[in-house]
């Protein structure tokens, strides 16, 4: 006699547990215009963007098994991530999907903004946009042959930016201005933990004892700082996971960074609304070292732009 005929079937596990969208399905596809960008961080008609544009390569077909997770549930789901920094258990839990799930459609998600859409909204500045950007800084604050402002030492000075600068002139010679002999390229503005270089100008230290013209270049020059300070904040403001502890691989990080970039120039290329209630003030407890080293040409660099700007007063 058979054996196997005595013996009786296993009873089948279930490999899923059940889960609910309700939360997704009857509440946020609920949402007004002031709810979704409150709790997205974009409204409906950049989120509708995105889903047109990433839809090839975020869709997946069903299987036999399970269906696959909707191209709006990716982008929804990290989207909250980003907007929150909560925790991959807690995305799973509102939008009613597996925790592994969720950690692999936020890689997904990150991956397709990036090779799709960062190309067309993160772009190296041409020599016409150079000026664009000298023009704005001349003309709004007062600030001559500026192209911008840094704020991590440490990271810039690991950067390729970096190195190109050391390089020579990356702007080209055609925006080099000329005052009281001296050639003044064109400079990114840096704080007290950079050194001086004429490529990258720094303010003075305040011992207490400055002049009035180092006083007066030390607040012309803040005021130019302002306007990066300001994209920083409200690019921070909008994607908070870059203001808080982050739980993902230090291998992964850039690419998120690079991501909320994206969809930051996405919101204000489309005009988002930004409350003002989602700008923080930084912590200032912790002052940047100063960094003491300096150029002599970098010396003679700013000392010339402090003779134009009080030239520039009368």
């Amino acid at each position: 006699m058979n054996r196997r005929s005595n013996l009786q079937p296993a009873e089948r596990r279930i490999w899923s547990k059940p889960r609910s969208r309700n939360w997704w399905d009857c509440i946020v596809l609920g949402f007004t215009d002031e709810e979704w960008i409150q709790n997205f961080r974009i409204n409906k008609e950049t989120f509708y963007f995105l889903r047109e544009n990433l839809h090839d390569t975020l869709v997946k077909c069903d299987t036999p098994f399970r269906k696959a997770l909707t191209v709006d549930l990716k982008i929804a789901s990290t989207l909250w991530k980003l907007a929150s920094n909560c925790e991959y258990r807690t995305v799973a839990h509102l939008f009613g999907i597996a925790r592994s799930t969720a950690c692999s459609a936020f890689h997904d998600m990150v991956t397709s903004i990036n090779e799709t859409l960062a190309p067309r909204f993160i772009r190296n500045p041409t020599t016409g946009k150079f000026k664009d950007i000298i023009d704005g800084f001349q003309n709004k604050w007062g600030f001559p042959n500026t192209i911008g402002r840094v704020q991590d030492a440490r990271v810039f000075a690991n950067s390729s930016i970096y190195a190109q600068f050391q390089r020579g002139n990356v702007v080209g010679n055609e925006q080099d201005k000329r005052f009281n002999n001296t050639t003044i390229t064109p400079f990114i503005i840096g704080d007290a933990a950079y050194p001086l270089m004429p490529w990258l100008i720094k303010p003075f230290r305040d011992n207490g004892a400055l002049s009035a013209e180092k006083r007066y270049f030390i607040y012309m020059m803040s005021r130019a700082r302002m306007v990066v300070e300001n994209a920083f904040g409200r690019l921070k403001g909008r994607l908070r996971c870059l203001m808080k502890r982050n739980d993902l691989s230090t291998l992964f990080v850039p690419d998120v960074a690079e991501c909320c970039c994206t969809l930051h120039n996405i919101c204000e290329t489309f005009l988002n609304e930004f409350p003002e209630e989602w700008l923080e003030q930084e912590e200032m407890n912790n002052a940047p070292n100063d960094c003491q080293a300096a150029t002599h040409t970098g010396e003679r660099v700013r000392d010339t732009i402090i003779n134009y700007l009080l030239q520039e007063r009368e």
